[in-house]
């Protein structure tokens, strides 16, 4: 793991270096949105913000990368959502399994004023969360077909250090395991784990995918990317940079959204061609027999999730059924 102090200015060259690290490999949409920020933040500020860019967990896992951004180690970092599970609650309702349907609910969500409010309060956490990027929806991969919570009986699957994720899949009759990412393969080939669950690129890309048999898309979770900047770093800047840095980011999110949509299923397409395994598509009835079964998850962390719950269920216009 590669170990460093936060951003850099040289005062000769009035150049500010700024660092962000991921935990996927290059091809990712986490690598090549950065790619894209690097190049708009390089052009909005005239050459006078440059970034560097740490994939494969070069700088740490996610608890690791966002343990760096409180102690000012590390400028900005793309953790999996409920990899901040561990330190603030802000986020909690977006770990909530089949809360979204499709990209379009939760882009609604996360663009308005649910995904303002709660990017501010994240910030009592020393961390600031500056644009909302995408992972796309999580599916699940195992060695059995699985078409309903019963077939997940003793099932043991990785799952985030993310209290809200062991419980909901300990609820739906799994063995729920964390582990850190870079472990998953390994654990897969051992027989640690029987299943696991991401999206398509760490699928493909971490090659699970050759290690088990079935895909299932489940599309359980929509992965809400954030950009987290360190708040210690952030006040470290001019307003001038700091405007330059949100600019950048935005510009980047409709550009990296698109572009990870268009990543996984050129994933899914490279499985089906190849033969490697067999992907099953959960159809909305089965899909449903499974937010039926995380019914009492949402009933018990609603009441102190500050009515975001409700307020979501209102905005994609679902009736509260828990």
């Amino acid at each position: 793991m590669v170990v460093f102090g936060g951003s850099v200015s040289s005062a000769a060259s009035d150049v500010l270096l700024l660092r962000i690290g991921h935990v996927v490999t290059e091809e990712g949409g986490e690598h090549q949105g950065s790619l894209k920020f690097a190049e708009l933040l390089e052009k909005k500020s005239e050459g006078k913000i440059k970034l560097q860019i740490f994939p494969n967990g070069q700088v740490g896992q996610n608890r690791e990368m966002v343990e760096s951004l409180q102690a000012g180690a590390l400028d900005m970092a793309l953790p999996a959502l409920p990899g901040l599970g561990g330190f603030t609650t802000a986020t909690k309702m977006f770990d909530l399994l089949y809360l979204f349907d499709n990209r379009e609910q939760a882009e609604k969500v996360l663009d308005g004023p649910i995904g303002q409010e709660v990017a501010a309060s994240v910030e009592s956490s020393g961390i600031k969360i500056i644009s909302w990027w995408s992972q796309g929806f999580r599916e699940m991969t195992a060695n059995k077909e699985v078409h309903k919570p019963e077939d997940l009986k003793g099932l043991k699957i990785r799952v985030m250090e993310n209290p809200l994720h062991i419980e909901a899949w300990n609820m739906l009759g799994a063995s729920a395991i964390p582990m850190a990412f870079s472990e998953v393969l390994t654990s897969l080939q051992q027989g640690v784990l029987d299943a696991q669950e991401n999206p398509y690129q760490n699928i493909v890309h971490s090659g699970f995918h050759t290690v088990q048999k079935y895909i299932m898309e489940t599309n359980h979770l929509y992965g809400p990317l954030p950009v987290v900047y360190s708040k210690v770093n952030w006040e470290k800047l001019t307003p001038e940079q700091q405007k330059i840095i949100l600019e950048a980011a935005e510009e980047t999110k409709v550009w990296q959204r698109n572009k990870q949509e268009e990543i996984n299923a050129g994933l899914k397409k490279q499985v089906e061609e190849t033969g490697d395994c067999t992907i099953i598509v959960l159809t909305s009835e089965e899909k449903a027999a499974f937010r039926k079964q995380l019914a009492p998850l949402y009933k018990k962390y609603a009441p102190e999730l500050n009515g975001y719950v409700e307020r979501i269920y209102q905005e994609i216009g679902r009736e509260v059924d828990f």
